[in-house]
């Protein structure tokens, strides 16, 4: 009867016999029935050879090595811990660098530690910078941006005596309040500043271009001014100061304050200012060493941007020459300068970098385009003849964009492509005349010899161009203006050129933000009198894809499906009878 099967057997009964059968992954007569290890045996899994086995009751697991994520089709693949969230284990500021089955950890250049703890040491940060704790852990920072507040009014030197004593100081520190915002560069009274032995910089400040200097902090006591001492350590930042400050050797001790610096602390100074006194009035006042004395000497700062030119002069060295008051201005008078503040204040004026705009000239030759403009001084809104000029100009190599952007009327096709979250591109394509890609041909319509060969360029812009490549999926020549067309001459297909035609010469393709090739004008014309070009385009994300095609041998086949959205059209290209 079926009550005599083993509990993993299955029973059936014909109303003559009763047949017992052990399940799938058991083995035995039915009556008894045992695990069967399909681990130990060859042949009856199906986990790949770099997968590990194991057996289970009445089946088996594939797992993979730590490291390692079994993927359905491929078996055990590398697991990227650098790129997944939450999976490395490395240090904050160190680089994760992944191996196969595992990764390691590398700390920065100034830091020391095995890569999942890392440290700065002493001297190791740079000019400007300092080794300081954050969290747990010692980091190069800017002391400008990483230190502590004291504002404690007491620390005025015009404040009487008391006990204070800084034995609980060490760091970086800023003072503010009405206290002061700076430490008393000259000897300060006993019994001032609510301490006994006031303690004062001996040394003065230094200025915004000296980084991190050493100064000794002296208290005054018993008829000496330095009986005591403290190393100090300074930056001057954008109008304050910082103070690396130890605790003093006694107490009671403490640092004092100087209360006329109260008035205007400078916050914006730049690098050519320094913040300075005037009758108990503090502000940004220029720096003598940018002065100058000659035009000749006047530095100029020129930004060639791909879009737009901008050229800078310096507000103090403007102001050296005795341009109290500034006006400046390109040929178009429209295009005037304003200020900008950054490291330092500069006088700007911008012009688009085309033909045209703000009186700027462009001109031309068989490897540069160059715009040109004149910036106009002066100091009174009156525009005369005896204002001062100063010329400038940039000069751009030849590449596909800029011979585009240069020529009058080049034949363009142009498609704007929207990738989620990382902006707007636009792609175009044109035809050019030459291997160098850099004259492009005029007009809607080209007319070429059969023998003549047709050199095509595409290219992106906008967005971010570091992260993305242009590839041409499919290129091909219809004798139509329909992309459509049945009747297609592929010169690239499913990535890769034709290798039936051996005029095709592909130079780039998913290497960059630009494509080209060149293919001979009687390969595709055939007996058609006029022939158009279309190419499919594909922004392929350099950081998680594979860009540049691998075309030698057998390669994948995409059954033909274009999308017709990313389908960029030139034409006609007339065939010389």
């Amino acid at each position: 009867s079926c009550s005599e099967c083993h509990s993993n057997a299955t029973c059936m009964e014909d109303g003559v016999a009763t047949t017992c059968s052990c399940h799938v992954g058991f083995t035995g007569n039915g009556l008894m029935c045992m695990d069967l290890d399909e681990c130990a045996m060859s042949g009856v899994h199906n986990c790949s050879e770099d997968s590990i086995c194991v057996n289970t009751l009445g089946s088996y697991l594939c797992t993979c090595p730590d490291g390692f994520r079994l993927t359905p089709g491929l078996g055990c693949t590398d697991v990227d811990e650098c790129a997944e969230p939450g999976l490395s284990g490395c240090h904050s500021l160190a680089t994760c660098i992944n191996h196969r089955g595992n990764y390691s950890c590398v700390c920065p250049a100034g830091y020391w530690g095995d890569g999942w703890h890392c440290e700065c040491s002493p001297g190791s940060c740079g000019l400007g910078l300092d080794c300081v704790p954050e969290g747990d852990a010692l980091v190069c920072a800017d002391p400008c941006q990483a230190h502590r507040i004291l504002d404690e009014y007491w620390r005025s030197t015009e404040y009487g005596a008391g006990y204070a004593c800084d034995s609980g100081l060490s760091g970086w520190y800023r003072f503010m309040g009405q206290g002061g915002v700076r430490l008393a560069e000259t000897c300060v009274p006993v019994l001032s500043c609510s301490t006994a032995a006031p303690m004062w910089l001996n040394g003065s400040h230094p200025s915004s271009d000296e980084g991190i200097v050493s100064r000794t902090a002296c208290a005054h006591w018993s008829g000496h001014c330095c009986l005591w001492d403290a190393p100090v350590q300074v930056k001057a930042c954008a109008g304050y100061y910082v103070y690396n400050l130890t605790a003093p050797p006694e107490c009671y001790l403490a640092y004092c304050t100087d209360p006329s610096s109260v008035l205007g602390t400078c916050e914006e100074c730049g690098i050519d200012e320094d913040c300075k006194s005037d009758d108990g009035t503090w502000s940004c006042q220029c720096k003598q060493d940018f002065n100058v004395t000659d035009l000749s000497l006047l530095e100029r700062r020129l930004e060639c941007g791909a879009n737009d030119i901008k050229v800078s002069l310096g507000k103090c060295q403007l102001k050296s020459l005795g341009f109290e008051k500034v006006f400046m201005y390109l040929r178009d008078s429209q295009c005037s300068g304003f200020i900008e503040k950054g490291d330092r204040d500069w006088i700007s004026v911008v012009t688009p970098a085309r033909d045209g705009p703000c009186g700027t000239v462009m001109t031309r030759n068989e490897t540069h385009a160059t715009y040109s403009n004149t910036l106009y001084l002066a100091d009174e809104i009156i525009i005369r003849d005896l204002n001062i000029k100063i010329n400038f100009a940039c000069s751009y190599p030849l590449d596909m964009k800029v011979s585009l952007k240069t020529s009058l009327q080049p034949m363009v096709s142009a498609l704007n492509i929207s990738v989620g979250g990382t902006g707007m591109f636009t792609v175009r394509m044109a035809l050019f005349q030459s291997p160098t890609y850099t004259q492009p041909y005029q007009g809607s319509s080209v007319t070429l010899a059969t023998e003549a060969f047709l050199y095509v360029g595409t290219m992106l812009d906008g967005g971010d161009l570091s992260r993305f490549a242009l590839l041409m999926t499919n290129c091909y020549a219809t004798p139509s203006s329909n992309a459509t067309d049945p009747l297609k001459y592929f010169i690239i297909q499913d990535r890769c050129p034709r290798t039936e035609d051996s005029t095709i010469q592909v130079v780039e393709n998913g290497e960059s933000p630009q494509g080209r090739f060149s293919v001979q004008m009687f390969r595709f014309a055939g007996n058609y009198d006029l022939v158009y070009l279309h190419c499919e385009v594909y922004l392929c994300d350099t950081v998680n894809e594979k860009c540049k095609p691998t075309c030698s041998g057998a390669r994948f086949r995409s059954g033909g499906i274009i999308d017709q959205t990313h389908i960029l059209n030139l034409g006609p290209i007339t065939r010389k009878s």
